[in-house]
């Protein structure tokens, strides 16, 4: 009834792994030359786009709107439209438009033309706006 059990234990020892030394400061240069590389990466590509999101908005006026439509604008930013020819007016518009300062009132010019629009597309209400 009694039996007796065996119990085997084994041990071993872990090697030591040798401890290398590390230059915190060459490690220090090697990790900040990574990010700058990766800042100039995320700067030439924000660039790029920025500049394509320019192109765009700029193809978008000088195809889609008048030069009176672009008045309006001007007019609601306040830009001074005197003697100006539409690509000039454009570049004006859109250089107040990628200012970063400007954005709420850009949202808003934006925000209350699609109101406009809306307004004019609906059959009953078109016939109280006036807004040429």
């Amino acid at each position: 009834m009694t039996e007796k059990l065996n119990i085997i234990f084994s041990m071993k020892e872990k090697e030591k792994k040798e401890e290398v030394e590390v230059n915190e400061e060459a490690l220090y240069e090697e990790i900040l030359g990574s990010v700058d590389t990766i800042t100039e990466c995320i700067e030439e590509e924000d660039y790029l786009s920025e500049m394509g999101d320019y192109m765009a908005q700029q193809i978008h006026y000088s195809t889609n709107y008048t030069k009176k439509e672009l008045e309006k604008i001007a007019d609601y930013y306040e830009i001074p439209k005197r003697r100006k020819k539409k690509d000039i007016l454009i570049e004006e518009i859109l250089m107040y438009e990628f200012e970063p300062e400007n954005v709420c009132q850009v949202f808003q010019r934006k925000k209350l033309s699609g109101y406009i629009k809306e307004l004019k597309e609906d059959k009953y209400l078109r016939q109280f706006i006036i807004f040429d």
